[in-house]
């Protein structure tokens, strides 16, 4: 009876002693699961792309920089002829050129994208800056116009010139030919006299084409007035100019704020200029008596 009990209970212990082995196996594959690196799961291929695309830029911007370190010929070679970016013999007195291009060996393979920015038939073979180009176009446009505004102007002024000078020319050809006709009307001088001596031969004689009256002493007080206000009003113009020149050199971005602050240097240094000699030339002129009123005329 005790032996056919133990044959009864020794499947139970074997189904026991198997199911306390099997447990302790799946408690230490999760301990072992628990204590072991996670593993990053794989980036989708767009973000892979976009990495890939960074890394590429920042690699071509290192070997630019690197560049700008050797001689221009140096890239334009190397553009023209990717396949020395391999030869050690060629690279070997640009060590610093030479380790980066063996840590990037994916950059002789693919020279056009990574030496695009160079340029081979142009000595400056980094391309110029899209804003600094846009301020060189626009100051060369300004300047074309400037010209072709002063260049409009002084042939309008030659243009002037030329006709009052020919209408000087006919006047003065009409009133000599009158005067001497009317010269040779008279028979005698004392009819000549007479005839100057009235009012209307007065204003004959005395009409033509280009008068000279003598300067009043009202018009050569107004002249350094004139000349005073002009220096006054560009001195202030200018420095007005040359502020705003500096507040806008303060405000643009760096490759431009050397050009407006030099600039509005000289806008300003123009102004003041202007200015000082304005107020000098008001003090001279009061010194020397220019603005005195003109003494009454007595004769």
């Amino acid at each position: 009876m005790p032996q056919t009990a133990f044959r009864a209970a020794v499947p139970f212990i074997i189904l026991l002693c198997g199911g306390a082995f099997v447990s302790d196996s799946y408690a230490g594959q999760a301990a072992e699961r628990r204590t072991a690196p996670s593993t990053p799961a794989p980036a989708p291929p767009a973000a892979r792309g976009a990495n890939l695309g960074m890394d590429a830029q920042a690699t071509r911007n290192d070997l630019i920089q690197i560049l700008e370190k050797h001689p221009p010929a140096i890239a334009r070679v190397l553009k023209l002829d990717p396949s020395l970016m391999r030869n050690e013999s060629y690279l070997a007195p640009y060590p610093m050129l030479r380790d980066f291009l063996n840590e990037h060996p994916e950059i002789p393979q693919n020279a056009a994208y990574y030496l695009e920015e160079v340029r081979v038939f142009d000595g400056n073979w980094r391309p110029a800056n899209q804003r600094l180009q846009l301020i060189e176009e626009t100051i060369t446009g300004l300047a074309a116009f400037t010209a072709f505004v002063i260049g409009l102007v002084t042939i309008g002024w030659l243009v002037r010139t030329v006709l009052d000078q020919r209408r000087w020319n006919r006047l003065s050809k009409i009133q000599a030919e009158v005067h001497s006709k009317l010269m040779d009307r008279f028979s005698s001088n004392d009819e000549l006299i007479t005839y100057v001596q009235t009012p209307s031969g007065k204003r004959f004689l005395e009409s033509g084409p280009s008068p000279l009256p003598e300067t009043p002493r009202a018009t050569t007080i107004a002249a350094p007035f004139s000349r005073i206000l002009w220096s006054a009003q560009l001195g202030i113009v200018l420095l007005v100019t040359g502020l705003g020149l500096l507040f806008v050199s303060g405000r643009t971005f760096e490759e431009a704020r050397d050009f407006f602050f030099i600039c509005g240097c000289l806008a300003m240094a123009l102004g003041a200029g202007f200015t000082v000699s304005a107020g000098a030339a008001y003090l001279l002129s009061r010194k020397l008596g220019l603005f005195n009123p003109p003494a009454p005329d007595h004769a």
